[in-house]
């Protein structure tokens, strides 16, 4: 179901992990494969899809936020203020939903002295707008799992080999890459399963910038996920807030961060890891 509207909701909200700021939508939802099971933004939207058609006061709002924020050098940019446009979709996937082209969306943000995009994708083979002629590199980040578990949690989706091949593609087009290991999974045989999935990544596209969340999970979310995704789901079980989202346990999910970091550092500049947690 996809519905056409005016978004009211035009509040740019404070971020310090993705971004300096996360912009009010331009689409809300997504037709992605991992709706069903872990993807937090359909623990109460479902499949529903809204395509808010405001797009000028959406821009507005960004460039409002900002007039009272002072950007500093951090882990988000060293210079621009960076702005996710797409928290609660992927755009890359939904682009052709969108009231405008993805290229003058995010060129309103290029045509601002201090605003940058970026957004995250699990299709990066759908992304073939070239942005050379752009005032400066948007953003994308290409997120990766072992294949085993996205079988599992993002099924149908584009294979997590062909992700990693178009993260050089995406640079001749223009696009600043990052890689996004979200959700990260913690199951018997995880180590091995990223030990092999970050040789691939050196081998096929080198040296890159990364964020990592491990995965978060709900109740809504089980109740519509497969056995086979609530077995990799199930261990992450400890209730976060009162809204019922579930991380894996403080006990023992610190020790394993540690582990996954010392994995990552076998192949990788361990200051290349934007933010974990």
């Amino acid at each position: 179901m996809i519905k056409y509207q005016k978004t009211k909701t035009l509040a740019t909200k404070d971020n310090n992990n993705s971004a300096n700021c996360i912009a009010p939508n331009v689409i809300y939802g997504c037709f992605g494969g991992c709706v069903n099971t872990y993807c937090y933004m359909s623990r109460y939207n479902g499949t529903r899809v809204f395509v808010n058609e405001n797009v000028d006061d959406i821009f507005n709002s960004v460039v409002e936020w900002e007039k009272s924020y002072v950007k500093v050098p951090d882990q988000q940019d060293p210079v621009y203020t960076m702005v996710d446009i797409a928290s609660n979709s992927d755009l890359v996937l939904m682009q052709k939903h969108m009231p405008i082209p993805l290229h003058d969306y995010l060129k309103m943000y290029d045509d601002h002295p201090t605003l940058n995009t970026t957004m995250a994708t699990k299709y990066p083979g759908l992304l073939n707008l070239d942005v050379n002629h752009f005032n400066k590199k948007p953003r994308v980040r290409v997120s990766l799992m072992p294949q085993i578990y996205s079988d599992v949690l993002e099924p149908k989706m584009q294979r997590i080999v062909s992700r990693i091949h178009d993260i050089n593609r995406l640079k001749d087009l223009g696009w600043e890459v990052h890689i996004n290991y979200s959700p990260l999974i913690f199951v018997k045989g995880w180590r091995q399963e990223y030990n092999d999935l970050f040789k691939s990544v050196l081998e096929i596209a080198g040296e890159n910038k990364c964020e990592v969340i491990a995965l978060t999970n709900h109740a809504n979310q089980m109740n519509k996920a497969s056995v086979e995704a609530q077995e990799l789901m199930k261990y992450s079980s400890e209730i976060k807030n009162k809204d019922g989202v579930m991380r894996y346990p403080l006990s023992y999910k610190t020790k394993l961060i540690a582990q996954f970091k010392e994995i990552y550092g076998l192949y990788f500049n361990l200051q290349t890891i934007r933010y974990i947690f």
